[in-house]
């Protein structure tokens, strides 16, 4: 009998994901733990894992084709049915077989296939085609170019506009990674036959020049469609404090002195703890509107948003509040160098709470941020900056920085959002609570 691998929803916002490509081909026997395929979503480049054993017999969604979370992307058969078949028998008669248990459905009646909604991915659509006099998208040469490519780079090559083709990969095998695309996309464009390239000739005889339009990537698609819906549905209010850090400066700097932690302490993962602190004493803030009810949260599950290529991603930290600082370090580390590598688990981009979004590496006094539905606040950090501050009647220099909570209005009011950035700011002078509290 066989059963269906449904398109898996790897993200809290994933509608629908690309095949990017199959690791595996009809009639391959796959083992559990194997990559069956490279999916691409709103948020990144996921890999689709097996978790049990079988032979894989159909692939109903080609690569470049998107599909529909829930729908039928392809079919493996049952033990019984492989040796019907006689097909993918091991030694011993067993037949190996591949699914992802936690994509798969039972048949039934009412199961969606993909055929009927596939449809060409928007990152296809989006790719240059090649220099004049190159080889043909159609060519055996383009298919295999891209082979060598990993995913996060034939996505940075299609918004950057690189045919990789040019490209002479440096990882493993021959591998072409998200360095080498950037590397390319920097070497100045190749000259035309006339001896110069066309837009600057343009520029130079003072004509206007064209206006390049730019598809949106999937990523960036999601963002404008998620935050036009949030700021339209959602009634956002805002709370700015100025948070002294000064202790803070002097215990990160004792910390990194005293090489106590693996991953040195910095002030975001300081933020971190002390948000999800306050977040514990204000659970309103950690919580969703839903149907005309307020839904409480039993984890404090912190989105941490990061800047990748044209766009912004926010991985999930989870059960912050029950971590120790040192925790809280290799953990935001950790998800940082997957999101510039574009590669997550399911479990790292979903279930977040509240999330925080610091900007103050780029020296900003302060900004506030759009919500992240379905969460109701979102933190926005700005930079520490040495200022004039008043103590005891005299003017002293401070190294202070200023935070802006963005709430939901509807369920949450000016006096708790106050009181969320009341208990933020005591923590953060007081920094050492951060250490010592597990």
């Amino acid at each position: 009998m066989s059963v269906e691998i449904v398109m898996p929803k790897l993200s809290d916002t994933m509608e629908e994901g690309t095949i990017l490509k199959w690791l595996k081909h009809v009639g391959d026997v796959v083992t559990r733990g194997e990559v069956l395929a490279e999916v691409e979503t709103d948020k990144a480049d996921m890999e689709l894992e097996a978790s049990t054993e079988g032979v894989l017999r159909e692939i109903t969604v080609k690569e470049g084709e998107s599909a529909a979370v829930g729908a039928v992307i392809a079919l493996v058969e049952e033990n019984g049915a492989a040796a019907e078949t006689g097909g993918g028998a091991t030694a011993d008669g067993k037949v190996e077989h591949g699914t992802a248990a936690a994509f798969d459905r039972p048949n039934g009646p009412e199961r969606p296939t993909a055929p009927a909604h596939a449809r060409a991915s928007a990152s296809q659509s989006r790719r240059t085609p090649p220099p004049a006099g190159s080889a043909s998208p159609e060519s055996t040469a383009a298919p295999a170019a891209e082979g060598k490519a990993t995913p996060a780079a034939r996505k940075v090559a299609a918004e950057r506009g690189v045919d990789l083709q040019t490209v002479q990969g440096s990882g493993p095998g021959g591998r072409i990674v998200t360095d080498d695309v950037e590397a390319a996309a920097k070497r100045p464009p190749a000259r035309s036959e006339r001896g110069g390239d066309a837009p600057a000739a343009g520029a130079r005889d003072g004509r206007v020049p064209l206006v390049e339009r730019q598809e949106l990537s999937r990523m960036r698609q999601s963002i404008a469609r998620r935050m036009s819906e949030a700021f339209r549905d959602i009634p956002h209010f805002y709370v700015t404090a100025e948070i002294d850090m000064t202790e803070a400066a002097r215990l990160k700097d004792a910390l990194l002195r005293g090489a106590l932690f693996a991953t040195p302490i910095s002030y975001t993962h300081m933020i971190l703890k002390a948000t999800a602190l306050a977040l514990t004493r204000h659970p309103r803030l950690n919580a969703s509107y839903r149907d005309d009810a307020i839904e409480l949260k039993g984890e404090v599950n912190l989105g941490m948003a990061v800047a990748v290529e044209d766009g912004l991603i926010v991985p999930v930290l989870r059960r912050v509040d029950e971590m120790s600082l040192a925790e809280v370090a290799t953990a935001a580390r950790r998800l940082v160098e997957q999101a510039r590598r574009g590669r997550f688990g399911r479990e790292d981009l979903s279930g977040g709470t509240f999330t925080v979004s610091n900007m103050g590496m780029l020296d900003i006094e302060d900004f506030a941020a759009v919500i992240n539905p379905p969460q109701a606040a979102i933190l926005a950090v700005g930079s520490i900056k040495e200022r004039a501050v008043v103590r005891d009647g005299v003017v002293v220099p401070r190294r202070t920085m200023r935070v802006t909570v963005s709430c939901d209005h509807r369920i949450i009011d000016g006096v708790v959002a106050g009181g969320f950035l009341e208990e933020l700011k005591r923590l953060l002078e007081n920094p050492i609570i951060l250490v010592v509290h597990e």
